[in-house]
């Protein structure tokens, strides 16, 4: 069976990369009739084409065992995401008042690298991202700290990054005389 923390839409994705149309109208259903309809056709079939681009499967086997385990990019309970983001929201204010202590919860910088060591593990979170970006650009930190994500998630942050870099206006100075003529 399908491990109840992934999401419809990972279903979804999973029905769309492995061709798995013989479910009828997939997006419209609900997550646990999704669910038992995916594990029914995977099932049913002997294997599947690999996907070295987003699930990381190259069996059909493989696809089932990660099925069957807690999804990578989810955090298990309620209280560790709250706790997640009660943290990242101090460590927020610590960045935005430039990196003083005075108005936050700390009061060290132990404090603060205790916390971000917490957080950066949810780097799927982009706030998390975020806040581990700001916290390396701290003087006073006394460690860099790199944030921990899912292949998937990095897959799609590389993306981003490689999209923004492409469409960026570029531009060029050029040095010399300048005549500005106002007739």
């Amino acid at each position: 069976m399908i491990h109840q923390t992934h999401s419809k839409k990972d279903l979804i994705e999973i029905v769309e990369r492995f061709q798995l149309f013989e479910i009828v109208d997939y997006a419209s259903l609900k997550k646990k009739a999704l669910g038992l309809e995916v594990w029914r056709v995977l099932e049913a079939r002997d294997q599947i084409t690999a996907d070295n681009e987003y699930f990381f499967v190259s069996s059909l086997e493989e696809l089932k065992e990660y099925l069957k385990n807690v999804s990578g990019k989810q955090i298990t309970s309620n209280s560790v995401k709250f706790d997640v983001v009660d943290r990242v929201k101090n460590l927020q204010y610590y960045t935005k008042g430039g990196y003083e202590f005075a108005g936050t919860n700390y009061q060290s910088i132990d404090d603060v690298v205790v916390d971000a060591e917490f957080v950066r593990h949810f780097g799927d979170l982009p706030a998390v991202r975020r806040v581990i970006d700001s916290l390396n650009g701290d003087p006073k930190m006394p460690l860099s700290l790199k944030v921990v994500m899912t292949r998937r998630i990095e897959q799609r942050v590389n993306k981003v990054v490689e999209i923004r870099k492409n469409n960026y206006p570029r531009y060029h100075v050029k040095y010399g005389p300048v005549t500005i003529d106002f007739s």
